[in-house]
């Protein structure tokens, strides 16, 4: 896998320097435009872990911003925002790791520290396009659902790193090494790299139970992985506010943000005081039509009757994989909290399909869930208005004005973006017109 790694940052390498230097311009700017709470309060976590240890799951954002007032984390940026505001850390052990080793390699809070965390994640984005670019290979110069997925991911990854300091480059690098060591045929090393993102950001243990199926003696290694939280338990970890983040618990946050969620149907917690339950059916269009477009399309997943009766029972088992893979962004739909860019959380699962028939029909769901996503806002739009959106909004500074600075940013991804595609494009041309000289007859030197 290393020596992927290294050929394909060589190959790329023009290109992977265009978007560092892009991203280190956006860094800046998105600081100034964007209160990056998400990285602010990992920051201030990672600096806490040297001084209290794994009980910081213990404390929430108000309790410890003011223990560590005097480090100047109590000035309403490096918490959430109120209605969140009892939240623990939520985020599992190796995410709390990763940002108290970078606030190790460069204390001192403030100042540059924030900068010097984007930086890091921007670094990782950039490891991620050529992880993305070796999982594609020759796809990604033939295959149209090959260049949306480097596409969006491009600017995903750009905002992530650059413009919010989040988790996700992190857990996305693991997602993917893991994906490329599966490839490699090395098993174990795959299933402990994808508990490791696990253990960074819950989501990539949607493709576990097809990983299992595939090699269910592999799956030691994703378990032994757990090590790695198992320990800090004994020592003060506790996980109450992820549990009840996935338990769609009132207690994470009175909000819902997912307009996909079918509850929105028999009320909101927030808009009522004291709250009330009634009968909103538009909130339930999202999902009905979701419903019939998986209905449409599902059945292109599954293996022929008389294929799938030949088959033994394990043979059975894996050819429902597809099927499985497809059904993943269902699970947008089942949360409570469900921010926009959760959509790309799932984009990497298009790898694993070995048929481009497949692959182009997931990314038409995510294209249709980002759209029914929209669609909720929409039916929805009383609720959200009168408290989720208002909230959204606080976390930019400038409000409205902060358009222009994202459209900056914007701008600048779709311009390294564009020169990323020419250069596909001329090698295509370039290989086309090699393979028409060969087919000649002619000596290409």
């Amino acid at each position: 896998m290393l020596s992927a790694i290294s050929l394909s940052i060589y190959e790329h390498r023009k290109y992977l320097v265009l978007t560092l230097v892009i991203s280190l311009i956006a860094i800046p700017i998105a600081d100034t435009l964007v209160i990056q709470r998400d990285r602010n309060r990992n920051e201030m976590y990672g600096e806490a872990f040297w001084i209290y240890g794994f009980t910081v799951y213990d404390m929430n954002d108000t309790e410890l911003a003011t223990e560590l007032d005097h480090m100047g984390f109590n000035d309403g940026f490096h918490t959430l925002p109120d209605y969140l505001g009892g939240v623990k850390y939520e985020y599992p052990i190796f995410g709390l790791i990763f940002f108290a080793i970078a606030t190790w390699l460069f204390p001192g809070t403030g100042g540059l520290q924030p900068l010097w965390l984007n930086f890091l994640l921007v670094l990782v984005f950039n490891l991620n396009l050529a992880l993305l670019a070796i999982l594609l290979r020759e796809k990604l110069y033939k295959v149209n659902w090959a260049r949306i997925i480097f596409g969006g991911y491009f600017v995903y990854g750009l905002v992530m790193s650059a413009g919010g300091g989040k988790l996700e480059p992190i857990v996305d690098c693991l997602f993917l090494m893991s994906l490329v060591l599966w490839k490699e045929n090395q098993r174990g090393k795959s299933m402990f790299t994808l508990g490791m993102a696990v253990q960074t950001k819950i989501y990539p243990a949607a493709v576990f139970p097809a990983f299992f199926i595939l090699d269910p003696a592999a799956s030691i290694w994703f378990l032994a992985s757990f090590i790695l939280t198992v320990v800090p338990v004994i020592f003060g970890a506790s996980f109450d506010s992820l549990v009840s983040h996935l338990l769609n618990q009132s207690s994470y946050s009175p909000y819902v943000v997912n307009p996909m969620y079918p509850g929105l149907a028999i009320g909101t917690p927030i808009l009522d005081s004291p709250p009330a339950t009634y009968i909103w059916l538009p909130a339930l269009i999202p999902i009905v039509i979701y419903a019939f477009f998986m209905l449409a399309t599902f059945r292109i997943f599954l293996p022929t009757k008389t294929e799938f009766m030949e088959n033994s029972f394990r043979q059975k088992i894996v050819s429902l994989i597809p099927l499985y893979l497809y059904m993943i962004p269902l699970t947008l739909f089942t949360f409570r909290w469900v921010m926009p860019w959760y959509l790309f959380w799932f984009l990497p699962v298009v790898l694993l399909f070995d048929k481009d028939k497949y692959a182009n029909a997931y990314m038409k769901q995510l294209a249709v869930v980002g759209l029914m996503y929209l669609l909720g806002l929409i039916v929805n739009w009383p609720y959200f208005i009168g408290g989720p959106i208002p909230e959204f909004m606080t976390h930019f500074p400038y409000n409205w004005a902060t358009i222009y600075g994202l459209m900056l940013l914007g701008f600048l991804a779709a311009v390294a973006f564009a020169i990323w595609r020419w250069e596909f494009d001329r090698r295509e041309r370039k290989t086309e017109l090699n393979r028409a000289a060969e087919a000649r007859g002619e000596l290409i030197i």
